[in-house]
């Protein structure tokens, strides 16, 4: 009888915790973090033009570690989870992989885990939402990757799990990205992208977008999510992402990797970051 009465009291205490969030995040609206980025390794197997986070140290957070920063965040009322690196499928931590940390967080009670991936490796179905890299198509792709983007479109085609792109736009493939939808649309059907703009997080670059181009790249967006092709993101979004209108740093989300904790980003605190912060759904 006890046993029987182990599921309903999970599924009751769920229920109630999303209760309790709706009322803080909606109605209340209360200003504490709700989401965690936790940065479970540096190591990746990529060296990707844009990125200046991976490999620095070649370590990754002990699956102990993992667990005392997910216990300290919950308790805190983070209830959204996203796994990053480095890339997050290569963390190890002798016999424990990416899916045990899945299982912990979700065991613990967090409503959602997503993970970051680049794709290079054999997707897991443990996580609610995986988030790919692809930047574009062809040698667009190769050309910020490193890579030819055969496996990572193979990866995605044999994954049964919820899966959406990220596309990074920057000035390599900013004028691509129509054609780029259409062969997604064609070729994945049922997965759609989210678009972000390259950050300055090491300040301005080569990738570094004009305004002019930033807005040239928003209205080719929202054409073709007008026309159908598979966007995620939304009109809103695309709209703060052109005009800079949109309010950050934020204390909605904190990331934490080997070295410490910190509000929003990694660049908390750099006010040109934050100027050209190129995040908004």
């Amino acid at each position: 009888m006890k046993q029987a009465l182990v599921p309903i009291a999970k599924t009751l205490s769920r229920v109630l915790n999303y209760i309790y969030f709706i009322w803080d995040f909606f109605i209340v609206r209360r200003n504490r973090p709700f989401i965690l980025g936790l940065v479970i390794t540096d190591i990746c197997n990529l060296a990707c033009k844009h990125c200046r986070v991976a490999n620095i140290y070649h370590t990754s957070m002990s699956f102990n570690d993992v667990k005392k920063h997910l216990l300290d965040q919950y308790a805190q009322g983070v209830r959204y989870l996203y796994l990053e690196g480095g890339e997050p499928y290569l963390w190890r931590d002798k016999d424990y992989r990416l899916a045990d940390i899945v299982k912990f967080a979700k065991n613990t009670g967090y409503f959602r885990v997503h993970v970051y991936t680049n794709g290079t490796v054999r997707l897991d179905n443990s996580p609610d939402f995986t988030w790919v890299s692809v930047d574009g198509i062809g040698d667009i792709f190769t050309k910020i990757r490193g890579i030819p983007v055969d496996n990572v479109l193979e990866h995605i085609r044999g994954y049964s799990g919820r899966c959406g792109i990220v596309y990074t736009v920057n000035t390599i493939n900013y004028k691509h990205i129509h054609n780029f939808l259409s062969y997604i649309d064609r070729e994945l059907p049922g997965v759609r992208a989210m678009f972000y703009f390259h950050t300055p997080y090491y300040g301005k670059d080569f990738l570094f977008l004009s305004k002019t181009q930033r807005s040239e790249a928003v209205d080719t967006i929202v054409d073709s999510k007008q026309k159908g092709l598979p966007v995620m993101n939304s009109y809103a979004g695309l709209k703060a992402m052109d005009s800079g209108n949109y309010f950050h740093p934020t204390n909605l989300w904190r990331v934490i990797d080997i070295k410490g904790e910190y509000q929003c980003c990694r660049a908390y605190g750099d006010p040109e970051v934050c100027e050209n912060c190129g995040y908004s759904t």
